[in-house]
């Protein structure tokens, strides 16, 4: 017993003499990271240690970048407040209103830097807007000036300010970026307090960007496509939840080619909805909107009305376009629920480029401006934009009113009795805000 006590203590002592060097720099390195434990958490806030990677979905130019993307990137003259009405950014000192509302003065902070160290100067603030007269006072002053009464300009001026080369003036500074065939592939930025970065990596659609993420290519996501086999994905994080704030999916009708309006009821009483209130679309205004109208018309599916509106305002058959391939699954029930109910015949299309003129219907997302400002989408003279072709004078009355009035009650009533009509009139079958899942590896 005493000679393998004695065999084992002569084994170690060798192995303690021929790794001397070694124990000794291991003992002295962790006794150092115990001491100065808290200087290397520090270090590990670099970026060396700090980076994460995420995908996004979509072709993307610097020039419409996700707005939660730029916002990081720069930012504009006013925000966003909980109340919705726009604020003085951070780097504004003040804004003015006068002559009636139509001379905005703008003040910008003294100890203002682009991400390339020059001084932000009145010079370097530049926004395209019609109507208006923009004008620098002095190097700190800015006035702009519009033709007539204007209230939604404060949120247009919410747009991010950006110098050449896409330098901005928030906290995270672009450091890289590349491109594939014209669009943004690889996005760097760095956070200019901590050196934290963020590289995204931008694909086509999002079964490209699933397909990354299975990958390794990238550890954050944001996707409306919940993959099949998410089940048996391992160590991941999801989070759901409702964009009800940028953009509701809707049927666009050609109110000229789909011109009775009974017709227009009957197809939306005929089309299946969700049932979820949170993800129901109900109007173009976000339900988190001061303007929003919660007792207008949900044409909710009731296939007996539905009937009773269209024998007195028939049609044969109707060209459904679709403008993304994911949409399919619901232009199809969308088809099946018109065909049963009225037996028409439902063409789908999913083309290149779409002909808003000559479509029946169109299954899109439509967008939600911050400001209630529905002018753009449903005025009678923007042809561009008025893909539904509405002409009804009291809806337009009631945009022109409502985009030159300053007062918040008042531009509410406004635009709560636009939504009433524009529900009334159904030039569009709102259906849903996006389900978005977040998905990340833990």
């Amino acid at each position: 017993m005493f000679k393998k006590i004695y065999f084992r203590l002569a084994l170690l002592s060798y192995y303690f003499k021929k790794n001397y060097f070694f124990l000794i720099l291991g003992l002295i390195i962790g006794i150092t990271i115990f001491i100065y434990k808290d200087k290397f958490n520090q270090i590990n806030q670099l970026s060396f240690f700090n980076t994460k990677y995420v995908g996004v979905s979509g072709l993307y130019t610097p020039k419409n970048l996700p707005n939660e993307i730029q916002s990081l990137i720069s930012t504009g003259l006013t925000v966003n407040s909980e109340n919705d009405k726009p604020q003085p950014s951070n780097i504004v000192e003040s804004i003015t209103i006068t002559n009636d509302n139509k001379t905005y003065l703008i003040k910008i902070k003294n100890n203002i830097y682009w991400h390339d160290g020059k001084k932000l100067t009145a010079n370097d603030i530049r926004y395209d807007i019609a109507a208006t007269t923009q004008k620098v006072i002095d190097n700190q002053n800015i006035s702009i000036t519009t033709n007539q009464t204007f209230a939604p300009l404060l949120s247009i001026l919410e747009k991010p300010l950006y110098r050449k080369n896409f330098i901005g003036l928030g906290q995270n500074k672009i450091i890289k970026i590349t491109y594939k065939y014209g669009y943004i592939n690889t996005l760097i930025l760095k956070n200019i307090s901590n050196n934290y970065k963020t590289i995204y990596r931008f694909y086509q659609n999002d079964n490209e960007l699933i397909t990354a993420f299975k990958l390794g290519e990238i550890k954050e996501i944001k996707t409306t496509l919940l993959p099949n086999d998410i089940e048996k994905w391992n160590k991941i994080k999801i989070n759901k939840t409702i964009d009800s704030n940028n953009k509701y999916l809707a049927i666009f009708l050609n109110t000229e080619k789909i011109a009775n309006k009974q017709t227009r009821q009957a197809m939306a009483y005929a089309t299946p909805k969700s049932k979820d209130r949170n993800e129901r679309a109900m109007s173009p205004i976000s339900p988190s909107s001061w303007a929003y109208n919660s007792s207008i018309k949900e044409y909710n599916l009731n296939p007996t009305r539905a009937k009773e509106l269209f024998e007195q305002n028939k049609i044969d058959s109707i060209n459904l376009v679709v403008t993304s391939r994911q949409l399919l699954s619901t232009a199809e029930e969308i088809k099946k629920s018109w065909n049963d109910i009225f037996g028409i015949n439902v063409n789908i299309t999913v083309p290149l480029q779409i002909d808003y003129q000559i479509a029946d219907a169109i299954l899109a997302y439509g967008g939600i401006p911050n400001d209630p400002d529905q002018y753009l989408y449903w005025h009678s003279t923007q042809s561009n934009t008025n893909v539904t072709r509405l002409n009804n004078s009291r809806i337009d009355k009631l945009l022109e009113e409502g985009r030159q009035t300053f007062d918040l009650i008042t531009r509410k009533q406004i635009y709560q009795e636009f939504q009433k009509y524009l529900l009334e009139e159904c030039p569009a079958i709102f259906l849903s805000y996006p389900t978005v899942y977040s998905i990340s590896r833990l």
